[in-house]
């Protein structure tokens, strides 16, 4: 943890991350194979990276070098390592699919842009992290007729929130499907709480989900979307009011997310409306190992 932090110091010159985000980052990882550590000569971690792994087709490599330790080649070592794991994994990947390997870098990192650039990779998207603080009570939600909210109940919500996610989600860029499986891997992570897990519905249907969390006495937001047809109605800034609300309720007085800095859908004018401010810009780097079918773009799905 020591290391993302002096990461953050150097980039942006302030640091939140916390040992129990760490720990909850790490959840369903196999750090023996999944990630690595570069070490000094002086035993110290110098640089570390992690994959994400989306149906082998969008790898992300989530990469730190130490301040000090920058400059010295450990930059390219940790993406060349993110790409032999994903050429060694290609042969999982549906035949016939596009694979990439990417990786977010802070905006204010300059050094490590211009080194993924020299490696054949190109800018591709942008990746706001937004935040706000909870003062004051948020407004009250105003739900579209017809709909009310719930809380995610375990052993009778999973399929159907699995798919309002999937469905939500097939307009996000760089996004394939994920799997049911790894859906529940959600639910066992140790900072899961259902009683944050918002769902509205019309009917019997989940029309849009909020699906937050408490990691050192912070929020975020991990999920928010709303399927397309109940789209442009408000509720997706009811949802977030109704979290806010249910985090002040709690006594949590800063919550942030993370949202396409282009999402097709407007998220990050939505979540200003919601009082959300732009705390960190990141840069999505990215590489063509194969070409094919682009299994991350489903917007042309129904």
């Amino acid at each position: 943890m020591a290391l993302m932090v002096a990461c953050q110091l150097a980039d942006t010159g302030g640091a939140d991350m916390s040992l129990d985000e760490l720990v909850d980052d790490w959840h369903g990882l196999n750090l023996a194979e999944e990630a690595v550590v570069v070490a000094a000569p002086d035993g110290r971690i110098a640089g570390y990276a992690d994959v994400l792994n989306r149906s082998y087709v969008t790898v992300s490599v989530y990469g730190y070098v130490h301040p000090d330790h920058r400059g010295r080649g450990v930059g390219a070592s940790l993406v060349a390592w993110g790409e032999r794991w994903t050429r060694e994994h290609m042969p999982l990947a549906p035949e016939g699919a596009r694979v990439v390997v990417q990786h977010y870098i802070n905006a204010a990192n300059e050094g490590a842009r211009r080194l993924l650039e020299s490696l054949g990779y190109a800018p591709v998207r942008g990746v706001y992290v937004m935040e706000t603080e909870l003062d004051e009570a948020p407004p009250a939600p105003h739900w579209p007729d017809g709909i009310s909210v719930h809380t995610f109940v375990p052993g009778r919500d999973e399929r159907a929130t699995y798919e309002a996610v999937e469905d939500a989600f097939k307009d996000l860029w760089g996004r394939p499907r994920n799997t049911f499986e790894s859906f529940l891997r959600e639910t066992e992570r140790e900072s899961f709480d259902p009683s944050l897990w918002h769902l509205a519905r019309s009917g019997d249907e989940i029309c849009g989900v909020a699906l937050c969390k408490v990691l050192e006495g912070q929020g975020w937001v991990t999920v928010v979307g709303v399927r397309r047809q109940w789209r442009k109605r408000g509720l997706g800034l009811a949802l977030l009011r109704h979290a806010f609300s249910e985090y002040h309720r709690r006594g949590v007085r800063k919550v942030a997310l993370s949202v396409d800095a282009e999402s097709i859908t407007g998220a990050p004018r939505l979540y200003g409306r919601a009082g959300m401010r732009v705390r960190e810009s990141y840069v999505i780097y990215l590489k063509e190992l194969r070409p094919g079918v682009d299994l991350g773009d489903r917007s042309g799905t129904d």
